[in-house]
């Protein structure tokens, strides 16, 4: 690429840029819902462990099992295996796009 034309040069400079451009925005928003997906993901976990050990009169019993185990968003069911499972794909996500970035760096 050394001994290319400045403008062949100069497009190859901008089109790196843009894909770090894309590559970091994907990261960031990955690492911004990947520790809320595991951290809702673990709570709800967590909660519902908790509500199945409490023994209480019947009444209370009832009201205690409330806590849903999935909960369905339009056509997405969501648990809390799955939440976790998605933030820790989301993790790799983040290292995956960290990698290209570097890739990228040292072509720049």
């Amino acid at each position: 690429m050394a001994h290319g034309s400045p403008a062949l040069r100069g497009l190859a400079v901008v089109a790196k840029a843009l894909a770090s451009f894309a590559v970091t925005f994907i990261e960031l928003l990955a690492e911004l819902l990947a520790p809320l997906l595991l951290f809702v993901g673990a709570l709800w976990w967590g909660a519902l462990r908790l509500v199945g050990q409490i023994s209480a009169e019947p009444e209370l019993q009832a009201m205690l099992h409330v806590l849903p185990t999935q909960l369905q968003l339009g056509a997405y069911d969501l648990t809390p295996a799955g939440l976790i499972r998605q933030g820790l794909l989301l993790l790799a996500v983040v290292a995956a796009c960290r990698t290209v970035n570097r890739l990228l760096a040292r072509e720049l």
